[in-house]
């Protein structure tokens, strides 16, 4: 797969990646010193995020491709800021901290993990356990998101530092979304929903729904055994690529063939069956079908620049139709790649 990704190519894509996690940092300072004039006037502002989940893709590309001196950069300086975790999305650069912790040992990564850990294992659950995306809306909405990046962190957390209580409480969000968020006709993940009232929510196969989830899994049964999730993530990998389309991406939402593709929803599916082939689940996933996505998603690329990413999504149900280059598209793509490419 060499000649679809590179050393050029990933290069160009890093360096990218790169300039757009240090322009969340010139960001946030600019941010920081309106804020302040504001609460000065006494008006109310949002708290700054920096290691919210489109610095956390981004940061995840950049590991894939080894490229870790901005990330670790970036990351030092949320520390000396404090640390603070402020949402439940801050759990995928949990992971990429834990990915750095096992390639250098440093124990700044560690004290930065449990930063991470210590909000997780706090946070507001729902009755089966799995952890409520935005409790300070006052509900108990479970959505992929949050269930991909949660499950990530905590079956590697669990991993490297031997918490049996991380492992179980990943082994709740996996299992309370299999139980409780799929489209039984379909196999597809709904984007949310409510274990009490029994109501799913968001449309069935958003493109990046999928991929969280399929992201939490795939970091889950890399990181331990569990017969039944691997039973579920074969089923669902079976569904998925039956919506492949015939440029070999996903569409913004699976079913919808005909409709826009979204780079950043094929890149996190991608590398989520990459992992999953890695950790011996899909044993008759056709690997060709990764080369084909590498080759397809490297058309999409202009300068080093990932375009055909669909724009933010507001909540459930919620999806603005724009593509374009985004952060999130850059960092899914640049992690698929960047993993075939040290194959």
């Amino acid at each position: 797969m060499e000649h679809l990704v590179d050393e050029n190519l990933i290069a160009d894509l890093a360096d990218e990646a790169q300039k757009e996690l240090m322009a969340f940092r010139e960001r946030d300072r600019a941010k920081a010193l309106k804020d302040t004039v504001k609460k000065l006037c006494g008006r109310a502002v949002p708290e700054r995020d920096p290691i919210f989940w489109p610095a956390g893709l981004l940061m995840l590309g950049l590991v894939e491709a080894g490229k870790t001196q901005a990330v670790k950069e970036y990351l030092q300086l949320w520390l000396q800021e404090g640390g603070q975790v402020r949402y439940v999305d801050d759990a995928l650069a949990g992971y990429v901290i834990l990915r750095l912790y096992e390639a250098d040992g440093d124990p700044m990564w560690k004290e930065a993990a449990e930063h991470i850990w210590a909000f997780l294992r706090s946070a507001p659950t729902d009755e089966a356990g799995a952890i409520i995306y935005n409790p300070s809306r006052g509900n108990a909405w479970i959505y992929a998101d949050g269930c991909g990046q949660t499950s990530l962190f905590l079956s590697r957390y669990a991993k490297v530092f031997g918490a049996a209580e991380a492992a179980d409480l990943a082994r709740v969000q996996i299992g309370s979304f299999l139980n409780s968020g799929l489209d039984v006709r379909s196999g597809l993940p709904y984007h949310g929903y409510d274990a009490k009232s029994g109501l799913r929510y968001g449309i069935i196969g958003w493109g990046r729904a999928v991929g969280w989830f399929l992201m939490g899994l795939a970091g889950y049964l890399s990181d331990r055994e569990d017969p039944e999730a691997a039973a579920a993530a074969r089923e669902m990998t079976d569904s998925v690529f039956s919506y492949l389309r015939r440029d070999r991406l996903f569409s913004w939402q699976l079913e919808a063939l005909d409709g826009p593709l979204d780079t950043s929803a094929s890149g996190m599916i991608y590398w989520s069956s990459d992992r999953l082939c890695e950790a011996g689940v899909l044993k008759d996933f056709d690997r060709n079908l990764l080369a084909d996505g590498a080759d397809a998603l490297r058309r999409q690329i202009n300068g080093g620049k990932v375009f055909g990413a669909s724009a933010e999504c507001t909540d459930f149900a919620q999806y603005r139709q724009e593509y374009g280059s985004y952060p999130w598209g850059q960092g899914a793509v640049l992690a698929f790649l960047a993993g075939l490419q040290v194959k």
